[in-house]
């Protein structure tokens, strides 16, 4: 049972102006303020408001806003990025999450204006702000190309984070062919091919995210292993002779029904040996949290399908026995609140 929490008045404040808190977040990242003030700390407000080329008025509202967020720091009229920002803001940072704000300001932030109708509703009326076909965002994207790379770039960054985890965290040598269902631009695919020589990686998604993997698939001389796969694995079948299927940040997007389905899908197309990998933030088994995961989840409910969210451990591992597999593993210790369960089939 995890720890309850209350929250106190700076926390409800933060809470209550989260806009703000995020605009001034957002602002200094396409400024270049983390980057500047990495490339040179203990700055004044002056030499900022040149580097920046904003007025005095705006730059201290700006200065003011990051310092109270605790996102720079401020010591004798000088600044400096905190530790967090240093790590996570700095644009050419392995662990920049730039990208991953880029998608939360063009593409979370207008459909979650529609969050309260989408809860009366119980689907995703934000998806109105994305005009196209499909009731779902990864199929309107294919309408909107710049919004379909700013999404890509995002989850690419997520991946990176994650793919350290992820090559590392479990085996995968064991298998001969892996399909990384639903692998964007190819980030985790790329990753699992260098780390293991003899293994073949089949990245299966939409065409147009498909051609984006090719790019860097081939750009990372790997098209001998890594492959594309066109389709949709929802509804097409998988690529035949694989023995393990990896989910990374994927089975968030539906309702644990639907899962289901996939996971039964899964255990028909597997041989003997063959197993179900994944990988993504999930929720405390009691619905409280961690904070990361419960604020990742009305963007699937009023955005992305109308019925995802970052579902708990137990869900998921009592979905993978019902669909068949004789044994779940899971690899605990992960950081960023991030799970890894193995479903063997047998």
């Amino acid at each position: 049972m995890s720890q309850a929490r209350e929250i106190d008045m700076d926390g409800f404040l933060l809470v209550a102006q989260g806009h703000s808190a995020f605009q001034l977040l957002w602002s200094g990242v396409q400024l270049g303020l983390f980057d500047a003030l990495s490339r040179h700390p203990e700055s004044t407000a002056a030499q900022l408001g040149e580097s920046l080329e904003l007025q005095a008025y705006p730059c201290r509202v700006l200065l003011t806003g990051l310092a109270a967020l605790g996102l720079i720091v401020k010591v004798d009229g000088r600044y400096r990025n905190s530790a967090v920002a240093e790590r996570l803001l700095v644009g050419d940072k392995p662990d920049s999450m730039a990208p991953v704000l880029g998608w939360q300001a063009e593409i979370v932030y207008p459909g979650l204006q529609d969050f309260l109708p989408s809860l009366r509703a119980g689907r995703n009326l934000g998806l109105s702000r994305f005009p196209g076909s499909g009731e779902t965002l990864y199929e309107r994207l294919v309408s909107h190309p710049e919004l379909e790379q700013v999404f890509q770039d995002a989850m690419s960054a997520l991946s990176r984070q994650a793919n350290r985890l992820i090559v590392d965290a479990f085996d995968f040598g064991s298998f001969t062919h892996v399909v990384d269902a639903g692998g964007g631009d190819g980030t985790n695919a790329i990753a699992l091919a260098r780390r293991y020589p003899s293994l073949r990686v089949t990245v299966y998604d939409s065409e147009s995210v498909c051609h984006i993997a090719s790019e860097k698939i081939a750009a990372a001389g790997l098209a001998d292993r890594v492959s594309t796969c066109v389709g949709n694995f929802l509804q097409d079948p998988f690529p035949a002779g694989v023995d393990a299927i990896l989910f990374c940040h994927i089975l968030t997007i539906w309702s644990m029904e639907r899962n289901l389905d996939l996971l039964r899908k899964c255990w028909r197309s597997l041989p003997a040996a063959g197993a179900v990998v994944v990988f993504n933030m999930m929720g405390n088994d009691d619905d409280t949290g961690p904070i990361g995961t419960a604020l990742g989840s009305p963007y699937f409910l009023a955005i992305a399908t109308g019925e995802g969210m970052l579902h708990a451990r137990k869900d998921y591992q009592q979905a993978m026995l019902e669909a068949g597999f004789t044994r779940v593993v899971e690899v605990s210790g992960l950081p960023l609140n991030h799970g890894m369960l193995v479903a063997h089939k047998n």
